[in-house]
């Protein structure tokens, strides 16, 4: 099972936003800090950098033939990671 080059491209485009939007904001460590459930990201991801090199390395991992279930995983991890950091940085936009 492949990720459409489409649907691939269009989350590609999300985390790049995401990721811009984490600059311009200056988001640091400290502020995301205790954000996200220990589940949700690995534990060395521990500041916004690290939280969007993961996320691209699971829409990687996508790209390559895996088993159905090993998909369905990742597939859900994405679109978790992905609702997370936009929370996260909709949080941040309205503090300002």
């Amino acid at each position: 099972m492949t990720l459409n080059p489409t649907l691939k491209e269009r989350i590609e485009a999300e985390i790049n936003a995401l990721e811009q939007r984490i600059k311009r904001l200056n988001i640091n460590e400290e502020q995301f800090s205790d954000w996200f459930d220990s589940q949700l990201f690995s534990q060395d991801a521990t500041t916004p950098a690290d939280y969007i090199s993961e996320l691209r390395q699971h829409l990687r991992s996508l790209t390559n033939p895996t088993t159905t279930a090993r998909s369905q995983w990742l597939s859900e991890r994405v679109a978790h990671q992905l609702s997370a950091l936009h929370q996260a940085v909709r949080w941040h936009e309205q503090r300002l």
